[in-house]
């Protein structure tokens, strides 16, 4: 989840979604309706409300990887702890704050001998009568160790490293699906000098459409002193 987002189609996919819902309004509104989510975020995806912050769906592979289903329950009273607890807040109150998507990609430390990438999206939503965001949708994928998450929260290391703010989602769909599309292409390069230069191409087709924001410090442990 370090290299380009748009590497993930995922991600895009839920831009998309994001976008399309809005109707020309600044932001979407959430119609309590599943069956509306493209079908390939499904097993990813977490489903939150807000201020109450509680889990209204989580995905399979959510589930799987966490170790247990945690719908229904206080995100930071009954499920999160420690540094685990403050990195997922944190981007919970930026993306209600900045009513746009958020994106955050950080390293998991369990123990000592494991680690869990992660890359998750937020993408915040009113509700019908309402100007204020509500509902998180947040997709959340993982490379690496299949440790349970529910470990990081009791004695982990959570180090995020980088987080960005997503502007003109329209033009940075068509232009993503282009990055995309040189990623992939660079990847199958076996000329170095040639897939470094591809690269280069796709991360400038990002532009300003991606603004960097303020990540965690430094490395954090979860569990509380």
């Amino acid at each position: 989840m370090t290299s380009p987002f748009f590497a993930v189609p995922d991600f895009l996919e839920l831009l998309q979604f994001w976008d399309a819902e809005r109707k020309g309004r600044p932001l979407p509104e959430w119609q309590h309706d599943m069956a509306r989510v493209p079908p390939l975020l499904l097993p990813n995806l977490i489903v939150s409300d807000r201020p109450a912050a509680t889990y209204l769906y989580v995905g399979s592979e959510c589930v799987r990887r966490w170790g247990g289903d945690p719908t229904g329950k206080r995100i930071y009273d009954e499920v999160l702890s420690g540094a685990h607890s403050r990195y997922i807040k944190s981007l919970g109150d930026e993306a209600m704050a900045r009513r746009a998507p958020i994106f955050s990609a950080a390293v998991y430390q369990p123990d000592s001998t494991n680690v869990i990438m992660t890359g998750r999206l937020y993408a915040p939503f009113a509700i019908p009568g309402s100007q204020d965001v509500r509902i998180l949708l947040t997709l959340q994928l993982f490379r690496g160790s299949e440790q349970k998450l529910q470990e990081v929260g009791l004695r982990g290391i959570v180090h995020e490293i980088r987080r960005d703010m997503i502007a003109m989602v329209p033009e940075l769909c068509s232009r993503l699906a282009e990055a995309r599309r040189y990623y992939q292409i660079s990847r199958h390069v076996q000329q170095r000098s040639l897939a470094q230069e591809i690269d280069a191409i796709a991360r400038d087709l990002t532009g300003s459409a991606l603004i960097p924001l303020p990540v965690l410090d430094e490395p954090e442990h979860a569990a509380e002193a």
